[in-house]
């Protein structure tokens, strides 16, 4: 790959978040970690039922295959949601993949949300497949070392002593290196149980010196509350 300005190629390649506790600014998208979440299909539902109203279509929503969310410094929205799934009607054999970009404020409430469908794509296309990856074996060496190494550094940061414990969850997104999202759990000394932390690490070994860059590092909190 050519070594071309990474935050080039991630606005290219991503519609894109960052609030934190620390926060670099480079990396503003982030991974809606539980795709089974019954509000999850909630929004996806929405915007298929949104996009059957403007074109007159049956689409039936079948399940979610990848979730994206970003921050918006925006009066009336607080996210942009992004959702790949599959949906079907019944003018077709096999369910066909689409995308969907819903504008969000909080709090999710059944029935009525403040939501409004913004994009709504069919055939969405490879590129995400072939540049997002979720990771597979959260006890990899390399894997492990990167939280560590995000939490060290935000310990540096913010003169804190937080504990690394395991790595619950992560995802990759290949830019002109990668970016290393990762879902941890981390116990602080005066906690008596351990707390769930969002991490954005860069690998970027050609304008990063030493390779790595903690880009992002908070408290996790769920979109939907």
């Amino acid at each position: 790959m050519a070594r071309v300005s990474h935050s080039i190629l991630l606005s290219f390649f991503l519609m894109v978040l960052a609030e934190a506790s620390y926060s670099g600014g480079e990396v503003v998208v982030w991974p809606i970690w539980n795709l089974n979440d019954s509000k999850t299909a909630f929004v996806a539902k929405f915007a298929v039922a949104q996009h059957n109203k403007k074109t007159n279509t049956t689409l039936r929503f079948v399940t979610i295959v990848d979730g994206n969310y970003e921050r918006l410094a925006n009066v009336k929205w607080s996210y942009s949601v992004q959702l790949t799934f599959f949906a079907k009607d019944n003018k077709i054999a096999r369910p066909k993949k689409y995308k969907a970009s819903v504008l969000y404020t909080p709090p999710l409430k059944y029935p009525n949300s403040a939501m409004e469908l913004n994009k709504f794509l069919k055939n969405p296309g490879v590129l995400a497949a072939n540049y997002v990856s979720w990771i597979k074996d959260l006890k990899d060496s390399k894997v492990v070392w990167i939280a560590e190494f995000a939490v060290a550094e935000y310990n540096k940061k913010a003169n804190t002593t937080l504990q690394f414990v395991r790595v619950l969850n992560g995802k990759t997104y290949l830019v002109a290196g990668l970016i290393y999202h990762l879902l941890i759990s981390i116990k602080d000394e005066s906690d008596a149980h351990p707390k769930t932390y969002e991490t954005a690490v860069l690998d970027i070994p050609w304008e990063i010196k030493g390779g790595y860059k903690l880009d992002s590092f908070k408290l996790f909190k769920s979109i939907w509350t």
